[in-house]
């Protein structure tokens, strides 16, 4: 029992809890290669990071691949106290795996047009003239079939091949615990997995050194298991990246079922890009930066369901080092390593469930990304590098018609930063990140639910230049900044930005031509909207904006606004007209020490008179007003005072 408590309490920050019962409580703890469930925990107080009480323990280990739920549930009194009821069911989502992932497979729409750079990507538009049976049994490995042009080497249940033929499918089956297949190859190839479970102690299981494609396809109704080793025997002058590894493209498509394991460096790696298309993909990689599905050039997701599970050290889910784009189907993305210094930039590395080095577009289908460990990232687009001493950002990412779950649980490190004297951090650091693109960050629609809840600089949604809006529903809510930006243009979208210690939206310049936006920022002269006192500019939407303090509309803006601070403990306050009808009602924190509500909305009149209205507890409650005052022309209104 002490040393299952000993590996719960050092990996505490890895946990994932599922409740079953105020009484009892279930613990998932990742492990190398296993998750290890705990049963019975009386209690578990994740924001202390203590357990209380073990009652009559059992431990029971089995493989990640099978983990029917991993998820990470919190307690945090503080987002009731601080947002409005009808926006805390958004944020009650797990990220987790189960069973019915399998029953939501859907292919990727087949492209007819030959002139697409896709097109040969589809199983349906190759021919494949011959077949070759490859039954692995154990020890040994049988090949059958159109095997003329076929040079074949065994080594026990290890195969190569080379060949110069056109239009061969392989079809791979049966079962063995040190096993390989190595295909040498100027020609695009056919592997058809029916029904293996194979294991390559010393390398990939499946290694492609042909440089055209290589389409992976699954029979449905088979398990397929891929298992590689955590050390490789070296070919010189040959890559071998991981447990499927291929020169060439990689274009997945079936409706079996696949499971990788990459305990080397990737699960599934192309020095080309990969295409999944259909069928079930769960991929495992646990080594120190270990990748479960890498892309070179490209990863390109149309369709199927993609699974991946990281628990080693800086560990990346869906890994680009240029492009990648996601058009359909469903990613399911856990990282639970710990960040790590990258050798080469003297930085800090970071586990990510789904990162590209350069551009990354993201116009439809389904992502869910959890990442618990320190410095962890749910989606990165792009890279930062210095050159002749300036910083050069590479890389956008670009948001359509996509339903998007992001969380966090990790903490920055170090936890407190230490300030050179220059406004710069004495030394480097990593922080946990929602949503982060290095260049222009797009959201044209879809929705978006982002919750980072480790610690200090947990952001929600980051760009390092610009975040543009044009519609979609966003719900951010986090303990760091909520949104922030070097700037930010929204012209459409249902926004909401949350934060429980920090900024809500955070951005040096703001035009607004339309659109929604709650902001919540927290106590302690944190603001809702923070611009730095630069370009906040609105032409035409709405914003709402609670916090210790705000910036309010300057310049050219066209929509009136109103600003205000409220030095009491109230529960909800109001913006109404003269009759004291309401235009809008929200409610507010009543632990802040000082409290500042900013409305930025149309319906403000020239000529009229308004009034801001606070209750103690309840709108039903005696209200008080607090302000009145009369729209005389285009200003913003501080309080009862008017500011040009």
């Amino acid at each position: 029992m002490y040393s299952t408590f000993s590996r719960f309490f050092m990996a505490l920050c890895l946990t994932a809890v599922c409740i079953n019962s105020p009484a009892q409580h279930n613990v998932y703890v990742n492990e190398k290669n296993r998750i290890r469930i705990v049963n019975n925990v009386d209690r578990i107080d994740l924001d202390r990071q203590t357990v209380s009480l073990w009652n009559d323990t059992t431990a029971n280990s089995f493989d990640v691949s099978s983990v029917s739920l991993m998820s990470l549930s919190e307690i945090d009194p503080y987002r009731q106290m601080i947002m409005p009821q009808r926006y805390l069911a958004d944020f009650d989502y797990d990220i987790v795996f189960s069973d019915e992932d399998k029953a939501i497979v859907k292919t990727e729409p087949e492209t007819t047009d030959p002139e697409s750079r896709y097109f040969d990507d589809f199983l349906e538009h190759s021919t494949w003239s011959k077949t070759v049976n490859v039954a692995f049994d154990n020890a040994d490995v049988t090949v059958q079939g159109d095997i003329d042009s076929l040079e074949i080497v065994k080594d026990g249940a290890h195969i190569t091949i080379r060949t110069q033929a056109i239009g061969v499918r392989y079809i791979l089956s049966g079962n063995s615990d040190n096993a390989g297949f190595k295909l040498y190859s100027e020609r695009k190839a056919c592997i058809t997995l029916n029904g293996v479970n194979l294991t390559n102690p010393q390398g990939p299981v499946i290694n492609s050194q042909l440089k055209k494609r290589l389409f992976i396809e699954t029979v449905q109704g088979t398990v397929n298991t891929l298992t590689d080793g955590s050390t490789y025997v070296k070919v010189k002058g040959e890559d071998q990246r991981g447990c499927i590894f291929a020169e060439g493209k990689i274009c997945i498509s079936g409706r079996g079922e696949l499971y990788v394991n990459g305990n080397k460096k990737c699960g599934i790696a192309s020095d080309n890009y990969v295409h999944i298309m259909d069928g079930f993909v769960h991929v495992n990689a646990h080594s120190i930066k270990g990748k479960a599905v890498y892309g070179k050039d490209n990863v390109i997701i149309g369709g199927g369901v993609l699974r991946t599970y990281n628990d080693g050290l800086a560990g990346k889910g869906v890994s680009s080092d240029s492009l990648l784009s996601i058009t359909g189907g469903v990613v399911k993305a856990i990282t639970t390593g710990n960040a790590v210094i990258d050798d080469d930039s003297l930085d800090y590395s970071s586990s990510c469930g789904i990162k590209s080095a350069w551009n990354m577009s993201i116009s439809g289908g389904q992502i869910y990304c959890l990442s618990t460990g320190i410095g962890g990232k749910g989606i990165s687009a792009g890279t930062l590098v210095e050159v002749n001493g300036k910083n050069k950002y590479y890389g956008t990412l670009t948001i359509d018609s996509a339903d998007i779950f992001v969380r966090t649980g990790g903490t920055r490190y170090p936890e407190v930063k230490h300030d050179d004297g220059h406004g710069h951090p004495s030394v480097i650091s990593t922080s946990p990140k929602g949503i982060k693109s290095i260049d222009k960050l797009t959201i044209n629609s879809g929705s978006i639910y982002v919750r980072s809840s480790g610690g200090a600089s947990a952001e929600g949604i980051e760009s390092k230049r610009t975040i543009d809006v044009n519609g979609g529903k966003i719900r951010c809510y986090c303990v760091d900044d909520g949104m922030n930006a070097s700037g930010s243009n929204i012209s459409g979208g249902d926004i909401l930005i949350c934060s429980s210690e920090n900024d809500g939206f955070d951005v040096g310049y703001l035009n607004m031509t339309g659109g929604f936006m709650y902001v919540v920022g927290a106590d302690n002269a944190q603001e809702g909207v923070d611009t730095d006192g630069k370009t906040f500019k609105v032409f035409g939407g709405e914003i709402i904006s609670v916090a210790s303090r705000n910036d309010h509309p300057k310049g050219s803006t066209t929509i009136y606004s109103v600003l205000c601070w409220l030095h009491r403990n109230v529960s909800c306050v109001a913006l109404t007209d003269a009759d004291g009808n309401i235009i809008r009602a929200i409610p507010t924190p009543n632990t802040y020490n000082t409290l500042s509500l900013l409305f930025v909305n149309d319906s403000l009149k020239e000529g009229n008179t308004y009034k801001i209205l606070s209750f103690e507890n309840t709108f039903s409650d005696m209200p008080v007003t607090e302000y009145e005052f009369t729209v005389s022309e285009i200003v913003t209104i501080l309080g009862s005072k008017i500011v040009k």
